[in-house]
């Protein structure tokens, strides 16, 4: 129930935006992610969705997006926790007249599966960890001319992931993607 309200208020929330004067478009890119207070790695792993890109002032916009991220943690070479999550963050940007953006919101993450694996062995473990996480996602970006850009982003976690632990294990995730958005025109003024 949880997560229909959720997916509904999403969805609410993209339909309204798409009122505004929207630019929409696709992201994707590559995840470094860990879970903070375990003795584990960096996991490399993707994520790749939608954006919306509503210009609220010539200096500032907001971008909601729709992705799915690929998080967890790595220990050693073959043993790791998968996170996957579809993650929804309202992105506040300040936008510098040359491209360039610095961004920071809330995120919602709802969790679509969690599965530990030791080499070629997986067990399914979402009972141990919660459904919903939030986190603060703070970067920058570039946006081109062209409608191309590329992003960069650091992810904190907010939640504490696993069930009914006294130790407060989060979510970190950096993330670099490249985007694109239909029917863009750049809003940078000439000197």
């Amino acid at each position: 129930m949880r997560k229909t309200s959720l997916f509904a208020s999403a969805l609410f929330l993209c339909l309204a935006l798409s009122a505004q004067d929207a630019k929409f478009g696709l992201k994707g890119g590559i995840n470094f992610a860990t879970i903070t207070n375990t003795d584990g790695d960096l996991k490399t792993g993707f994520h790749f969705g939608g954006l919306a890109h509503i210009h609220v002032t010539p200096a500032f916009s907001l971008q909601p997006e729709i992705m799915y991220s690929t998080q967890g943690v790595q220990y050693g070479s073959d043993v790791k926790t998968l996170l996957n999550y579809i993650n929804i963050p309202v992105l506040l940007q300040y936008n510098f007249d040359n491209g360039f953006r610095l961004q920071g919101g809330p995120q919602l993450g709802i969790m679509v599966e969690a599965k530990n694996k030791a080499g070629n062995t997986e067990g399914d473990v979402s009972d141990n960890y919660k459904s919903i996480d939030f986190s603060i996602p703070l970067g920058f970006s570039y946006l081109g001319y062209s409608g191309f850009g590329a992003d960069a982003r650091y992810n904190i976690g907010v939640t504490n992931v696993v069930e009914n632990s006294t130790v407060n294990y989060r979510n970190s995730v950096i993330q670099l993607g490249v985007f694109y958005l239909f029917d863009h025109k750049h809003k940078a003024r000439s000197k």
